[in-house]
């Protein structure tokens, strides 16, 4: 073969690699994002009896995203170290992944039964839904519930809310306009009967500063926006858990996605 034709020969061969790239990249994208539930339980012994309160449980119910590998990966990765920093006691870097999260679990609770003959089982349990899933937004709810000892548990609902186009969370600046803060502490003043001259902890809220604030967590369903102020948030653990729900469609002027 002379050099001519073999150059013309190579050039071939990279056009025709190029366009398969191409190919596979579109066909990529094509993929649609979805999401499977996966299950992961350890408790200390095959026979224990949860609900007779005599082991020790760790259970993560949790969803992973499957589709497009970049993004797929960023959501589930965002998940995982939620859960991670929800249920570990503190940042530990040898937790890097749900299994041996909750193999952690179940052995410092060993370590802790024998330093202390007493001590009751522990009980997490974590429960991973998808709330809301658009163009524009998956918003996934995490139901935790922790007990390791103590007077009473640890209790918590917290949404994320990511962008499926990259797998990026959305923060709360990136979901509302400004005035979305002045629309729910009017809505809350009224639900809790809080005249708009008074303090907005003159009820007995623990707002910091005595200035409203948006909780934390706030996630999206087909119909509602959901607003959670989690225990100890604004209020005595006793008060438990303050939700609003504000329908869609009253939200709607302040979202800046749509």
């Amino acid at each position: 073969m002379s050099r001519p034709v073999f150059r013309i020969f190579l050039l071939f061969i990279f056009i025709v690699s190029c366009q398969d790239e191409k190919q596979d990249r579109k066909e990529e994208k094509k993929v649609p994002l979805r999401f499977e539930k996966e299950s992961i339980v350890k408790k200390t012994g095959e026979n224990c009896d949860t609900r007779e309160y005599d082991c020790t449980i760790i259970s993560l119910e949790v969803v992973r995203a499957k589709g497009p590998a970049e993004v797929s990966e960023e959501i589930n990765q965002a998940l995982d170290s939620h859960v991670i920093s929800l249920v570990s006691s503190e940042e530990d870097p040898s937790v890097p992944n749900l299994e041996r999260l909750a193999n952690k679990f179940i052995l410092d609770y060993r370590q802790a039964a024998e330093n202390f003959s007493e001590e009751p089982p522990w009980e997490a349990y974590v429960n991973e839904s998808v709330f809301l899933k658009t163009d524009s937004l998956v918003s996934i709810g995490v139901s935790t519930e922790i007990f390791t000892g103590g007077a009473h548990g640890y209790k918590v609902q917290t949404f994320l809310n990511f962008d499926p186009t990259t797998g990026k969370l959305y923060t709360q600046k990136g979901l509302f306009s400004p005035e979305f803060r002045n629309y729910v502490e009017k809505r809350f003043r009224k639900e809790h009967g809080i005249p708009a001259e008074e303090n907005i902890n003159s009820t007995g809220f623990w707002f910091e500063n005595d200035s409203f604030h948006l909780p934390e967590n706030i996630g999206f369903t087909k119909d509602n926006v959901i607003l959670v102020y989690n225990s100890y948030e604004i209020a005595p653990y006793a008060a438990g858990d303050i939700y609003m729900e504000i329908p869609m469609e009253k939200v709607r002027p302040f979202l800046k996605f749509q």
